[in-house]
């Protein structure tokens, strides 16, 4: 195959994105809605049945129970950091029972 056929193939991709968007992404169009805790992080772990420890499935399941439980943990923690727990205390415009309007 000739160099100028072999050229014509990998031009056809058209236009890149510069590098830095292609790596980071582009800013988002809307502002992420709030996060909801789970009241039960383990749950979708669990109905995939116990784990295949022969002969320590129960201290296995009760550590990894642990271990969701705490990692759903922090991350509520950090979504409240950032303020995208949805929070009703903090929506603008309401006025708890304890608070005082101001005009």
């Amino acid at each position: 195959m000739s160099r100028s056929r072999r050229g014509n193939r990998y031009r056809k991709g058209g236009a890149k994105a510069p590098l830095g968007e292609a790596f980071w992404g582009r800013e988002p169009d809307s502002e992420p809605g709030a996060i909801r805790v789970s009241a039960d992080p383990s749950a979708m772990i669990r109905s995939l049945g116990p784990p295949p420890l022969k002969g320590h499935e129960v201290a296995a399941e009760y550590t990894f129970r642990l271990v969701y439980d705490k990692a759903a943990g922090l991350a509520a923690t950090l979504a409240a950091a950032a303020e995208l727990d949805g929070d009703p205390d903090d929506t603008p415009g309401v006025v708890s029972p304890g608070d005082t309007a101001s005009d």
